[in-house]
């Protein structure tokens, strides 16, 4: 297969962690706001980048310095009032409520820099 571009795509210095709620997560969604519906059924996840090197086989290793924000950014983005999060904030509590999938292989496929927000 011959792939044609207008330059050559770059690899990215970073590994991205792809973050998918489990049922817990959704339980607890639920039980914050009982009458609205869950986000169960989106098809879409929140990515991270972390540094590229990484052991996607060890995940505790992989993420010891960032697994805390991620697991408040996933609360947070579902439920602003941290009293209503779960009180656990453990490593196998986050892995309770979460699956995580990293990619060390990032290709970047637009000849444009890539623009970071405060």
């Amino acid at each position: 297969m011959k792939i044609v571009h207008e330059f050559e795509p770059q690899t990215i210095n970073r590994t991205v962690v792809m973050v998918i709620p489990k049922p817990k997560f959704y339980a607890w969604e639920k039980e914050v706001f009982p009458d609205a519906p869950t986000t169960e059924d989106r098809d879409e996840y929140t990515s991270y980048l972390i540094e590229d090197e990484i052991f996607p086989d060890e995940p505790k290793k992989a993420l010891k310095n960032h697994w805390e924000f991620i697991f408040e950014n996933e609360l947070f983005s579902i439920c602003t009032d941290e009293d209503a999060w779960p009180k656990q904030h453990t490593w196998k509590s986050f892995t309770d409520y979460f699956e995580v999938k990293f990619s060390t292989l990032v290709f970047d496929l637009l000849d444009q820099p890539v623009l970071k927000q405060d």
